[in-house]
């Protein structure tokens, strides 16, 4: 039986009382989600967090320092955990980190450019300011992850229509400006997105306060850029996994008439056919993409030298996918090891 976010809260308040390690104990379940980089074959770690994940329990991890830190109990406006970080020695080592080129932000800027946006928004006399993020509650870890990388931010947790989402928002214009402007300068998105981040940073630095001085926003459809200039960006490697870990998707399937079972990898993007062309041919896959009903462009591959394609550049790639699709991803490895019309075309890896 499924325990309610509210009992879990009940249950920590009662650890919380245990002498010596009570708060300890607290800490560990509602905030320790901030290191997940200890094990190197994650498979049983990754399997944890997918069970935390369809729980109500929030997870277990490999939990850090505990300074500067404290958590909040649900608010009113949905099942929500806030955790709150103060240390301004994050904030100083993520511009060190982004300074030296290291390439976790490209893969930000990917993660972003699928599930994350930049608005401006009228709130009564004033204008509010955000980024964020919005991802299945399976991806808390994540979140968390790139929370302490960035030093800044909150983590909301919310139930709508029976589904749990975790939401990572930046609203403060100091660390928008100080933090979050100098990843998407260095690595800008490559989709039409990147008009709405242009528009975000022209109004943030010229200090527009006021909704009376807020504009009307459409985002123009020309595209900011062709295959080539996308596939020519050296950063686009681990922007791509980053962008994988948010649109993409490994999956086993049988056939209607048929019963051997089949692996297919597809990803997508609304309004992106050019991004997901640069894509297949960095992937080097034949299929061209399709459009479906709501816009969205769709690569989806399944043939033996296609998935061939994808394992070997996942396993070269500079960066490792960090999220839940490490799972996803990690599982799908295993059940190619059991089909043969993979097996058989290529040596399929067990480790990631």
């Amino acid at each position: 039986m499924q325990m309610s976010l509210w009992g879990a809260t009940v249950i920590t308040n009662l650890l919380s009382a245990i002498p010596w390690i009570g708060k300890d104990l607290v800490e560990f379940i509602w905030g320790g989600f901030s290191v997940l980089s200890a094990p190197q074959d994650s498979d049983i770690l990754l399997q944890i967090l997918l069970i935390a994940g369809t729980s109500s329990i929030l997870g277990v991890g490999y939990v850090s320092n505990f300074n500067n830190r404290y958590v909040k109990k649900p608010t009113t406006w949905g099942q929500s955990a806030v955790v709150k970080n103060y240390s301004n020695m994050n904030n100083f080592e993520a511009i060190q980190r982004l300074n030296a080129g290291d390439l976790v932000f490209a893969y930000l800027v990917g993660l972003i450019e699928g599930d994350g946006w930049f608005s401006v928004t009228k709130n009564g006399k004033y204008i509010k300011y955000e980024f964020g993020i919005e991802m299945d509650i399976r991806d808390i870890q994540l979140l968390y992850k790139i929370k302490e990388i960035l030093g800044v931010g909150t983590i909301n947790i919310r139930e709508r229509n029976q589904r749990k989402t975790c939401l990572y928002r930046i609203r403060n214009k100091s660390h928008l400006k100080l933090i979050v402007l100098p990843i998407f300068d260095k690595y800008p998105m490559f989709s039409n997105k990147q008009y709405d981040y242009l528009m975000f940073k022209k109004l943030l630095l010229n200090e527009i306060n006021f909704s009376k001085d807020l504009s009307d926003y459409i985002r123009p459809i020309e595209p900011l850029n062709s295959i080539e200039t996308i596939l020519n960006k050296p950063y686009f490697k681990p922007w791509l996994i980053g962008f994988i870990e948010a649109e993409g998707c490994f999956s086993i399937y049988k056939p209607v008439k048929d019963n051997s079972k089949v692996a297919s990898f597809d990803v997508s993007q609304t309004n992106g056919l050019i991004l997901i062309e640069a894509i297949r041919k960095e992937l080097s896959l034949t299929p061209n993409a399709f459009q479906d009903k709501t816009n969205g462009f769709k690569l989806k591959v399944s043939s033996a030298r296609a998935v061939e394609n994808v394992v070997k550049y996942m396993q070269k790639a500079p960066l490792k996918l960090m999220g839940y699709k490490k799972l996803q991803y990690l599982l799908w490895l295993k059940e190619l090891r059991n089909i043969p019309r993979y097996s058989n075309r290529f040596n399929i890896p067990d480790k990631y």
